[in-house]
């Protein structure tokens, strides 16, 4: 039921397959799924937080460059 019910949240997103799967190891490993779940999304997120980094740098020499260069 749960599976279903997150399957149709996040169609097109995830797969059927990867869903049912979270939610079978929710069930049997509970505090320790989650555990390593949110340990997964916080270095996800601070990759992302890099890339994001990264980004305005670039953005910022480009426009120093633009400046400096006509």
């Amino acid at each position: 039921m749960l599976s279903k019910e997150i399957t149709s949240k996040v169609r097109g997103h995830v797969n059927e397959e990867t869903v049912s799967e979270k939610v079978n190891q929710f069930f049997r490993h509970g505090n320790t799924f989650l555990l390593l779940e949110l340990i997964s999304l916080r270095r996800e997120v601070q990759s992302l937080r890099e890339e994001l980094e990264q980004q305005r740098e670039q953005k910022q020499q480009n426009s120093l460059r633009a400046l400096i260069v006509p």
